[in-house]
This record gives structure tokens, sequence and C-alpha cells, in this order.
């Protein structure tokens, strides 16, 4: 067979899985098997394709057509023009969360060297892309799953963001473990999707680490304990920044009013949907009669 016959044939088989983009996902895996760019693939086209690539191609093909998610087969990633390693068991970054980022980007420019918690840090595409954008700021990146620290910590040393130091913390019961505070901005992309509606997600994303998806009963079991147990690691007048899921942005902002929280801000992503909520912490007064 060709090269081009080899493509063509990984096309048909993910056109015929259902693979919702088998052009783009079949390039990104035949690029990554042979080696080739986009340029080199047309000029080639008609060299005869090695068969131990081949084979390996149409293997990783057939792990695509069956739901594996095609940056758990590639084992990277780009976020923001930065690339991240992959794998089983971590959350895989997406444009939506551009939004978060650029939101928390705008505030950390105002200050001289901003001091940012990162809760639910995964393998670290909300961190590094902001350290990479801001060499002088210091960022703790915070998850409890090891498999996403591991990554997390390969992403570090990949991205040379010195200024990105990883943390193993259960966000749920272990602050009162966390020793530092007055931070400028703590930000999450925690997991906010309803328990009851994990079962109904895309096969993808099922495969997806269930404790980087599941939200608790109503999405919202995070966003409580950010609110509640973390906001004190906060400067008066810091912000968290939050990822929301769809429908959430009302009861988010009653979650965070409760933590004496202002929510200043309500970004939308690219397809008009609330995607990210800022509030600021209150500066509280001391009344004298």
């Amino acid at each position: 067979m060709t090269l081009s016959e080899v493509y063509r044939h990984g096309k048909d088989i993910l056109t015929e899985a259902g693979i919702e983009s088998p052009a783009f996902d079949v390039m990104c895996i035949f690029e990554f098997c042979f080696n080739l760019n986009r340029q080199q693939i047309v000029q080639f086209r008609n060299i005869h394709a090695d068969e131990v690539k081949t084979a390996k191609f149409l293997d990783l093909v057939w792990q695509r057509a069956n739901g594996r998610p095609l940056q758990y087969i590639l084992g990277y990633w780009y976020f923001m023009e930065s690339r991240f390693k992959l794998g089983e068991g971590t959350l895989i970054p997406r444009d939506d969360t551009e939004v978060l980022v650029q939101e928390v980007l705008a505030l950390m420019n105002k200050l001289d060297r901003p001091k940012i918690l990162d809760l639910c840090a995964g393998p670290g595409t909300i961190s590094i892309s902001l350290a990479k954008r801001c060499a002088n700021a210091q960022i703790i990146a915070v998850d409890n799953s090891k498999i996403a620290l591991k990554f997390l910590k390969e992403n570090v040393a990949l991205n040379k963001t010195k200024n990105v130091a990883p943390m193993e913390l259960d966000i749920i019961c272990d602050f009162n473990k966390f020793n530092f505070n007055d931070f400028d901005i703590i930000v999450s992309n925690p997991p906010y999707i309803p328990t009851k509606d994990l079962k109904s997600l895309q096969k993808e994303v099922q495969q997806e680490p269930r404790i980087a998806l599941d939200g608790g009963d109503d999405g919202l079991r995070f966003y409580r304990a950010i609110a509640k147990n973390w906001s004190k690691f906060l400067k008066n007048n810091g912000y968290i920044c939050l990822e929301i899921g769809v429908n959430q942005g009302e009861k988010v902002k009653d979650i965070l009013k409760s933590s004496a929280l202002e929510c200043v801000i309500v970004a939308k992503d690219i397809n008009g949907i609330n995607r990210a909520i800022i509030a600021k912490k209150v500066e509280s007064v001391d009344f004298v009669e």
C-alpha cells in the first residue's frame, strides 16, 4: 500500500465508526506514526508505506474508532500553544478553559509578583499557561491524583516553568494541611458534572478519570468546598476564578456570596455559554459603635 492508500483506509475506518472529525484525527495519527508533516505526506503520497509503521497506524486508528481519545493515543496535546504530556488518568485540556486563563491573566497583569493557587490542577494546563505568560508569578498547583501529579511534574519540566510548584492535597478535606496564605488569586477548573450525568457523556469523555469529572450529586460539591474552605487563603480584595458548567452560573454565584465573595465577572466562551466566574473577596470592616 502507498502512503496515500494507507491514509485513505484509516480515514474510511474512522468515518464508518462515526468519529466526529475523521480527517483531522487520522491525519494526527498518520503524522505520529510515519513522522511526516502534511507537506511531506502530499509529496511522498505514492511511496510504498513501511509495513511496521502501517501496522502501528492501523492499530491506533482502530483504537480511535473504538472510542479511545485521540489525546491519549498521541500521548500529548496542545493548549494555548503549549504542549502537554497526557495519558489515561489525566483530564484532557479543552479550548473552553482558555476563557478562564485569559480572565486570570488580565488580573495578573495588574500585579507586580502575583501569587497564584491552582486547585484541581490536573496535568498543569492552567498553571503552566499562566506561568509561561507571567514569569514573575509564584504558582502552587494542587491535585490529589498521583497520576495527574506525575504528568504535572513532567509538564512543568517540559515547559520549563520553574515557578510552578506541584503539591498533593485533596481540596475537599486537606485544607487544614495547607500552610500558605495571602494569595492574590485562586483559580480552579474543578469537577462539575453531576454524578447522574456521567453515564450520558460521550464515550471518549467517559474514558477520562472520574475523579476529574464527578462534581457530586448536583455538580457543585467542589465550588462549595472552594468557597467555604479555601477563600480564607486569599488576600483581602483577592480573586477566586472558576470554570463552570452549562447552567451553573447562578448557583455558583450564590455559593460564592455565602462566603463573602462578590461576583464581578461572568465570562462567556466562544459559543456564548457562561464559562468562567470571577469573584472578589470582600474586605472585612470592623465597625465601631
